[in-house]
């Protein structure tokens, strides 16, 4: 899939901007705070209609309007589709082809956008619930029944530990939601699990290509649930705290405490890795998502992705990235390794080059 035309209306620091775009990389560079990420926010509200930025959507209008708007024009095989997000503060509407879209999951199979940022870098040392949010909006982004498991999910175990916080505690209904709990525990983690061992096909390639060495790179899903466990294994665990979830009053296992590491040979990136091998890390990632949607490639945008490379780490990039559909790189400057298209960002106006 290939974005062809861009419009933005409101969205940000533009009133207006129309851009039309090309295959492979998109190199859009211009001064710090002109708007450069603001595009690439833009495209990938696109695919989810939330931010990788902010969940307040209120912050993407332009001051003083009262709504934004993001046009874009999709080729895939030929096919051409028109997608159009409007949104104000409170709600949302979002057409294909001028039909309205109710379901997101409907959405991101027309469109489909993987995005590193420089927050990203901090994603193996953050808070496991980032890592959590990662896991659960790309594997949506290929399963829209991941999304209802989870949304289930949170909803069951919501219920579950407020039936935990009553005055009088009803244990009947307790037993309800385990073993619905159980149930939605296990689906979870082989969707989890699925994932995880098919970017781990590509992990390993892709952090050669982009770092210059020849490391085994590896994610480690790291869960309550075992590969072979089953729902009777799973109730056996729930069985072995039961009194200390009754004494804490709340649900002490689960799905919701999954967290993944990423290993070099045999270091942990997170603990023992330099600052480069965390960024390559997660780069190596990122990238391997474009290795799991068979034909219909996503679309990348990566966001300063060029300021912490040296000058051949920065070359090789930018060539592995020249075989890939269609990628968005932001930088402050031009690259002396990049000969394709550029795009100069001088006061909201975007100029082909």
């Amino acid at each position: 899939m290939i974005i062809r035309k861009l419009e933005l209306s409101n969205f940000r620091n533009y009133e207006k901007i129309t851009a039309s775009f090309n295959e492979g990389i998109n190199y859009i560079y211009g001064e710090n705070a002109s708007g450069k990420t603001n595009i690439l926010e833009a495209i990938y509200f696109l695919s989810l209609t939330r931010s990788f930025r902010t969940s307040e959507i209120d912050s993407l209008i332009k001051k003083d309007q009262g709504f934004a708007r993001i046009f874009a024009q999709i080729d895939e095989e030929n096919v051409k589709r028109n997608i159009e997000i409007s949104f104000d503060k409170n709600r949302k509407k979002v057409l294909l082809n001028n039909r309205k879209v109710t379901k997101i999951s409907e959405l991101n199979k027309f469109i489909n956008v993987i995005s590193f940022i420089p927050k990203n870098t901090n994603l193996l040392k953050d808070a496991p619930k980032e890592r959590r949010k990662f896991l659960d909006i790309y594997i949506s982004k290929y399963s829209a029944n991941y999304l209802k498991v989870i949304s289930d999910y949170q909803k069951i175990l919501k219920e579950r530990n407020d039936a935990f916080k009553s005055y009088n505690i009803n244990k009947t209904l307790i037993e309800i939601l385990t073993r619905k709990l159980i149930e939605l525990n296990l689906l979870a983690f082989k969707f989890r699990n699925k994932f995880i061992k098919k970017i781990n096909e590509n992990l390993s390639e892709v952090y050669k290509n982009i770092s210059l060495k020849d490391n085994n790179v590896e994610i480690k899903y790291l869960s309550f649930i075992n590969e072979q466990d089953d729902e009777r294994v799973i109730a056996n665990k729930f069985k072995d705290i039961e009194e200390e979830e009754y004494k804490r009053k709340q649900t002490l296992i689960g799905i919701h405490k999954d967290d993944f590491e990423i290993y070099i040979d045999s270091k942990n990136v997170s603990l023992y890795g330099s600052q480069g091998e965390n960024r390559m890390s997660v780069l190596s990632l990122v990238l391997s998502l474009y290795f799991l949607a068979g034909d219909s490639k996503p679309i990348i945008v990566l966001d300063d992705v060029l300021s912490e490379l040296d000058e051949k780490h920065e070359e090789n990039l930018l060539n592995y990235l020249a075989d890939f559909n269609q990628v968005f790189i932001t930088n402050t400057a031009k690259s002396q390794y990049f000969h394709g298209k550029y795009y100069f960002l001088d006061n909201k106006v975007l100029k082909e080059e």
